[in-house]
Parts: structure tokens; C-alpha cells; sequence
């Protein structure tokens, strides 16, 4: 009981944007420079204080994960309140502006606002929460191929599980009433970047003269993309009630999900057939047209029990999902900002 408790108290910090409405948001700022400048800033302020820990013997990878994963790898990490500071917003920012707040689980714990985003000719946005799941979630991803740089496919569909086991129970339909397809996604997408900071082929960041620098800075542009809108790649729901009240919006603004079928056709294109079925959703794939969908009821205990039967990286799944929150006054790395 006592755990379930503490799961639960870290689950209420999830959020649900409403990209329908920020992508009716006219007057939204492409905010592509801003993630990318917030990011690198932490990025490199995080590399400043590793380095200067290291001492003589230099260039401590353990070290330097472990002060990035206090930056980025914590239900709502640092990043994230870096970003609500710098990163301007599309549509509502705030639970109490979402059109169809009547049926939804919006709260002041449960809304999180969106971001518009430009990559080549498409623009789209996503919540500040699929940032969350970029980098916490995909860290745990990480972690469940055991760091593997090759990314074993049997391993990543373990993680691929993981990400569908809490969508459907006590991190999405249980408690939200909401399965979002849009942060498996952004989960898959985190896995590349982790393995790209320090094990890519370049990787983001290297030891040169016994010096972590970083060589290729973070980029947006190389691993989001519009299966992160939940306005392209549609969310399943536990109640009639909700799908319907935002359908009656979207039809009063003559939209409908997916917004954009040739987006939806180049990720069923693009993605392995046994990943796109995991973070696609079936009207996105083609292959289904219902967006209600049941509840499991497997608890968080469940959850993380199963997963840790198959996790062979020598950790503690738990820990993994909920890291220890350290007390500070919210500054992070330094209280680096981007502006």
C-alpha cells in the first residue's frame, strides 16, 4: 500500500497538452531555438562541473551520467522547469483555457502546455510533457537495452512494453483516462538520444585531453518528430464521454486525427513494423478506428515486477522509474537559463 502510495504521488505529475488547440494558435512562436539553446546550455554547464570533479583522472563517464541524469532524468527533471521559463508556448497555458476542460482529467498537476515546432516544411506542436518523456523515460529505455549502443531489438521491445504497460494502467488510461500513443513515442525517441550522448557514431559528447567537451550539439531536428503531436498521431481514451468532447471541437474547427494522413503514412514507412505498432495508433497505422480503449488493471507494482523480470542490467527498475529527488531550490546545474 505503502508503495502504491508513493506511485501515485509521482504519477500525478503527468501531463496532457491540448494540441488541437495550439495548433489553431495563430500568433504561436516556432520554439525549435529556444529547446535547442535551453538544452545545450545544460548540457554544457553539466559537462563544466563533471570536469571539474573528475579531478586528475578526467573524463568520468560515471560521473557525468549521474549529473545528467539529475538534470534530465526525474519525473518533471530540471529541464523541464528550464523550459517552461524560456520556451515560448502554443496554445493554452493553463488547465483552465483547454476548450473542452469539462470531461477532461485536465488539473493543475495533469495539463501541460505545448510547444510549436518547425522541421523542414511541417510545423506541428507537442506538450512540454513529451520533452519530459524524451529524455526521463528514454533514459530508462536506455537503461533497459543495458546501455547497449546496438540497441538489440529483443531488448528494445522490452522497452517498448514498459512503455505501453504504464500507458495502460496507472500512468495513462487508469489515472488520466488517457493512452497516449504520442509519448511512446517520445519514450522510443529518448533511447536514441542517450545512446548518442556519450556512445553515438559521433557521439554528442567526448574526452579530448582527458576533457569531456561537447562536440555535436543537441539538435531537436535529428530525433523529434510530428508522431509526438497528439493531434497527428491520436491519443486512446477510457471514457466515451472525453473522446466525444474533443471531437466536438476539433469538428467545430473542421479538424479531425489524424490532422495530417501523409505524415502518418511516412512513420509507417519509416519505423520497423514492430515499433510502429507500438507507439503509432491504429488510425495513424491504418489499422484501426476506435480511440476507446480499456484500462489494465495491472498497479504500478505489477508493472515494474514484470518489466524487472526481463531487465538484465543489473539495476533497480524502480529506481529507474522514480529517482530520488534532490532537495535544492530548484537551480539544477548551475540555474543555467538560455536567456
Amino acid at each position: 500500500m505503502i508503495l502504491e502510495l508513493i506511485l501515485l504521488t509521482q504519477i500525478l505529475h503527468a501531463g496532457e497538452p491540448d494540441n488541437f488547440s495550439a495548433r489553431l494558435d495563430s500568433k504561436a512562436v516556432v520554439a525549435n531555438t529556444s529547446i535547442n539553446e535551453t538544452v545545450n546550455n545544460v548540457l554544457g554547464v553539466t559537462i563544466s562541473e563533471a570536469n571539474g570533479r573528475s579531478g586528475e583522472k578526467g573524463c568520468d563517464k560515471k560521473l557525468l551520467t549521474n549529473l545528467l541524469k539529475d538534470e534530465l532524468d526525474r519525473n518533471w527533471p530540471n529541464i523541464t522547469k528550464y523550459l517552461y521559463l524560456n520556451v515560448p508556448f502554443a496554445g493554452p497555458d493553463s488547465y483552465t483555457k483547454v476548450p473542452y476542460l469539462g470531461t477532461m482529467p485536465y488539473g493543475r498537476t495533469t495539463f501541460s502546455p505545448s510547444v510549436k515546432l518547425q522541421l523542414d516544411d511541417e510545423t506541428f506542436t507537442i506538450g512540454i510533457d513529451k520533452i519530459d518523456h524524451f529524455f526521463a523515460h528514454g533514459f530508462l529505455y536506455w537503461n533497459i537495452v543495458d546501455q547497449d549502443p546496438t540497441l538489440p531489438a529483443k531488448k528494445v521491445k522490452n522497452a517498448l512494453d514498459l512503455g505501453t504497460a504504464q500507458e495502460e494502467g496507472p500512468w495513462g488510461l487508469q489515472f488520466t483516462g488517457v493512452k497516449s500513443y504520442a509519448d511512446m513515442s517520445a519514450n522510443y525517441k529518448g533511447l536514441s538520444f542517450w545512446r548518442d550522448l556519450l556512445d553515438g557514431s559521433p557521439a554528442l559528447i567526448e574526452c579530448v585531453d582527458n576533457k569531456f567537451v561537447l562536440k555535436n550539439k543537441f539538435a531537436l531536428e535529428n530525433y523529434f518528430d510530428s508522431s509526438m503531436d497528439e493531434s497527428i498521431n491520436c491519443s486512446s481514451y477510457a471514457k466515451v464521454e472525453m473522446l466525444q468532447s474533443i471531437r466536438t471541437f476539433t469538428e467545430q474547427n473542421k479538424v479531425s486525427c489524424p490532422v495530417s494522413s501523409e505524415a502518418c503514412e511516412k512513420f509507417v514507412k519509416d519505423y520497423p513494423k514492430e515499433v510502429a505498432e507500438k507507439i503509432l495508433h491504429p488510425l495513424c497505422r491504418k489499422t484501426g478506428t476506435s480511440q476507446i480503449e480499456k484500462a489494465s488493471k495491472l498497479s504500478s507494482k505489477d508493472i515494474i515486477d514484470g518489466v524487472q523480470g526481463v531487465f538484465s542490467g543489473g539495476g533497480n527498475l524502480f529506481e529507474m522509474l522514480f529517482p530520488p529527488t534532490k532537495k535544492d531550490n530548484n537551480t539544477g546545474a548551475g540555474g543555467v537559463m538560455a536567456k
